[in-house]
């Protein structure tokens, strides 16, 4: 028995074959459009699956790479202080020499006693700077200075300040300012800061026993200081290789999400004029049919 095909049948079927590809074709606009193959968790479970996982861990990338950067950055602004204290106790270890020669009237020793004074402030200034609002070498204490005065009393802690750089990767970015110049041994007066002030009063009262025992504890502090900063320096060292091992994580990570999530954009070009041309064509193949199967009913 012959089975007769109906015009709504016909019509049903046209209607589903087009919305078919019409829907294909409105994919694949899409997808050129914001540049993304998957746009939502059932277009690829497998894949949404592999993108949130690459999410994650490029949160943890970015996360780590601005620690890596703020941790820089405050370490160079220490290593700058640093500079400007060694060269200031430089300064100061050439000035008490040339007190200790013996051959120096007292304008001359008071001459050398002024400028080693104001080498003092360029010291203090290094040990009370600051990276933003924080002061660099007071522990962990960082929102007051370090050395704030008056006398040479250190009023910052002696805890360090840590950040994580990587799994299972973390740095010390600081050091205390008790570490830049001590607390001398006695005989010493003290800290630098100390040490220096006993020596402009040598100098100025000619103490030229008093200059040499100054002169070898600036030594010995400018020593401390310098060893600080090489120490610093070696971690602002390790810093850079792991910002360059994280940023080749982050290519890295981005490249393989990009081959899940994102859309080659000359393939689905070619797959949205296709689908374009198939619509095209089934709309005129369509109305050809329902044209001729009218005529049938006829």
């Amino acid at each position: 028995m012959a089975i007769r095909i109906t015009q709504n049948q016909i019509a049903g079927r046209f209607n589903l074959d087009v919305q078919s590809i019409y829907s294909q074709m409105s994919k694949s606009q899409q997808q050129l459009s914001d540049g993304r193959r998957i746009t939502k968790p059932s277009d690829d479970p497998f894949g949404t699956g592999q993108v949130l996982g690459f999410d994650t861990q490029l949160s943890d990338v970015h996360r780590y790479q601005a620690n890596v950067s703020e941790s820089i950055s405050f370490m160079d602004q220490a290593d700058s202080a640093l500079d400007s204290i060694t060269t200031a106790l430089q300064g100061i270890r050439e000035k008490a020499t040339q007190a200790a020669n013996g051959t120096n009237g007292p304008a001359d020793l008071q001459s050398i006693a002024t400028e080693i004074q104001q080498m003092k402030g360029v010291v203090l200034d290094g040990l009370n700077a600051q990276y933003g609002d924080s002061y660099i070498f007071g522990g962990t204490l960082t929102g007051s200075a370090p050395y704030p005065g008056p006398g040479n009393a250190y009023a910052g802690n002696l805890n360090v300040m840590q950040r994580r750089v990587s799994p299972g990767q973390t740095v010390q970015i600081n050091v205390p300012g008790e570490s830049v110049i001590g607390v001398a041994a006695p005989p010493a007066p003290g800290n630098t800061l100390d040490i220096i002030d006993q020596l402009v009063l040598d100098v100025q009262g000619g103490n030229t026993a008093g200059i040499q025992a100054g002169l070898g504890l600036i030594i010995q502090q400018t020593d401390t200081a310098l060893n600080v900063r090489t120490q610093l320096g070696a971690t602002a060292a390790r810093l850079e290789v792991t910002k360059n091992r994280l940023d080749l994580t982050e290519e890295r990570l981005v490249s393989a999400r990009t081959e899940v999530a994102d859309v080659d954009a000359a393939e689905a070009f070619m797959d949205f004029t296709q689908q374009q041309t198939m619509y095209q064509a089934a709309l005129a193949a369509g109305t050809r049919i329902m044209q001729t199967s009218i005529l049938d009913f006829i």
